[in-house]
């Protein structure tokens, strides 16, 4: 087959110093899907920005060796040019959306590429369609959900059409039945239509079950591994070593090796590693322990018997007359609780998160802030009891520097310069970016950017901290970075945390206490396991849970409890010779 792509002796150094990409060599197929995996920092980004020619002629700095695409050297091609070859869907969509509409916004690039008008027509609807995107035509991006805005972004590149496809961590804030369904509509693009895919991502349990062609494992710059996707990720030495998540499944399948067990081959999806444990139950050489997974620090929650914190009385909001946002919400958020908030794009988490902290006002109903309405609280009073990390950490960020950036809201505390130096010092350090506390904040990449969001909350010590997507854009590390952080100041210091998220195995590990969102509506609340045992409820707002738990519950009839958590509670659950 011919190369599309045509990479050699690539070198990339951006004009600040930082050698991003060293001696990188690849031949992409005309028709491939290819997947390119990595720590933040790993170089995925800059690879997609030179594909497309960004680099060199927006960004400059130094580039050695020659990229082709379509027998096209792209340095020698404007952008311009280059956009009839290659689609790129940029990491933040926000960077990406500056029409009125969404059908505006989709139809902007293919209409700069002076596509005949019925075809035109035919490309945004269909494109709006394979997005789900149907119902929103006519809303402003700027009022939809981060995963909405995401869909609009691949569906203005789904338009144009391009012969190669550049997408950059599409499914950072999507659900999980948004992830399965976008991944599917890339496979179907990329299988029916022959478009070559080139997709940088996180999620390697989706990956893993997409069926893709290849995944390549950057690390530093440079390429470490490429070939066959259960083969490469199956290298779960090389991938701990890096910052690249094993999959549940095959880590499943490792664990189970390690104590003996006659495991042939590797699975490389749920079904495949249901078809491996029940062939093993059913052989006896697995069984079944009668008792559930011992206790682990996700434990239920004990319901409280102290007055609320936070109380949501049947609240509703709405941004339009036609778009109702939150409908008849009613919750209550007790002291020293983590509570994770799930739903599909657009269910109302982030509105719901926004009114808690006084940025929107009920329409009807109220919040109780330690016993106190917020309509009659100003914004630098709630600031003090509750503290929110927004989605899209560039909503929160406007100093010089990462320094200033964290100074800014404890000087508005009137806090003493000592206690605000010693407060920053220790924020910036706890999430790693003291080092960087010189620097202007949009010079650092958009997952840095986020913990810098958390640092400047945590700084304020309220005793309420709102997390909006607090793992989008970060690596398999730094998602537990962050998390392990909240963990601590939830057990060590007492601590409210309640995270909204789409990230199931976060919610597994960290989290207590789950609400589910629906169309504006609370349709589960209570412990995680009770929660996850649902997936007929889940369903209905596009959550699945995590692959782990999938798994065990198409084995309840062998008698694996269907509300195992993680890998660990699932080995605990099985009796092997010597386990």
């Amino acid at each position: 087959m011919q190369s599309v792509i045509s990479i050699r002796n690539l070198t990339y150094t951006y004009p600040t110093g930082v050698k991003a990409l060293k001696g990188i060599n690849l031949e992409i197929e005309r028709g491939e899907y290819v997947v390119i995996m990595g720590a933040n920092g790993a170089g995925k980004t800059t690879l997609c920005y030179c594909l497309n020619g960004i680099i060199p002629h927006i960004i400059g700095g130094e580039l050695q060796g020659e990229i082709y695409v379509e027998g096209n050297r792209t340095t020698d091609h404007s952008i311009a040019e280059l956009s009839r070859l290659v689609g790129l869907c940029i990491q933040n969509p926000e960077g990406q959306l500056f029409c009125q509409t969404v059908r505006a916004d989709v139809a902007f690039g293919a209409e700069n590429l002076c596509v005949p008008r019925d075809e035109l027509a035919e490309r945004v609807a269909s494109s709006i369609k394979v997005c789900r995107l149907e119902g929103l035509e006519n809303r402003s991006p700027s009022d939809l959900s981060g995963g909405q805005k995401q869909r609009v972004a691949l569906a203005s590149i789904l338009a144009m059409r391009p012969r190669v496809m550049v997408l950059d961590e599409p499914t950072s804030q999507l659900d999980p039945i948004g992830t399965s369904e976008l991944l599917s509509v890339v496979r179907n693009l990329n299988k029916e239509h022959g478009v070559t895919v080139v997709m940088t991502e996180h999620k390697s349990d989706e990956i893993l079950e997409q069926e893709v062609d290849r995944v390549i494992l950057l690390h530093k710059g440079e390429i470490v591994a490429d070939g066959d996707p259960g083969e490469v990720l199956s290298k779960a030495d090389l991938l701990e070593k890096i910052g690249v998540k094993t999959p549940q499944v095959i880590e499943l399948a490792r664990r189970l090796k390690r104590n003996g067990i006659p495991v042939e081959g590797i699975p490389t999806n749920i079904n495949e590693a249901r078809k491996l444990l029940s062939s093993l139950l059913d052989r006896k050489i697995l069984e079944v322990k009668q008792k559930l997974p011992p206790p682990s620090s996700m434990e239920e929650s004990k319901p409280s018997s102290e007055e609320p914190i936070i109380k949501i009385e049947d609240v509703y909001f709405s941004y339009t007359p036609e778009s109702p946002a939150i409908r008849g919400v009613s919750l209550q958020f007790h002291s020293g609780e983590f509570v994770g908030i799930i739903g599909q794009n657009g269910s109302g988490k982030t509105t719901l998160a926004k009114l808690t902290v006084g940025l929107l006002r009920p329409d009807r109903g109220r919040i109780l802030i330690f016993g106190k309405d917020t309509r009659e609280m100003t914004p630098g009073e709630i600031c003090k009891k509750v503290g929110l990390a927004m989605q899209n950490p560039d909503h929160q960020l406007f100093s010089l520097s990462v320094k200033e950036e964290v100074e800014f809201g404890l000087r508005n505390l009137n806090l003493p310069e000592e206690e605000i130096e010693r407060r920053t010092e220790s924020a910036l350090k706890l999430v790693g970016l003291w080092e960087f506390r010189d620097m202007p904040p949009f010079t650092l990449d958009f997952g840095a950017r986020r913990k810098l969001t958390v640092a400047i909350v945590t700084a304020m010590d309220p005793p309420v901290i709102f997390l909006d997507e607090p793992t989008t854009a970060q690596d398999y590390r730094g998602r537990y970075e962050i998390m392990e952080i909240m963990k601590d100041l939830n057990e060590r210091h007492g601590k409210t945390v309640i995270v909204v998220t789409h990230d199931m195995e976060i919610v597994a590990k960290y989290c207590k206490r789950v609400v589910v969102m629906g169309q504006g509506k609370v349709l589960l609340d209570g412990s995680t396991r009770e929660v996850f045992s649902k997936p007929e409820i889940l369903e209905q707002t596009f959550i699945k849970p995590p692959p782990i738990t999938r798994l065990a519950q198409g084995l309840s009839a062998y008698g694996i409890p269907p509300s195992i958590l993680s890998v660990d509670e699932l080995i605990s659950s099985l009796k092997f010779e010597g386990g």
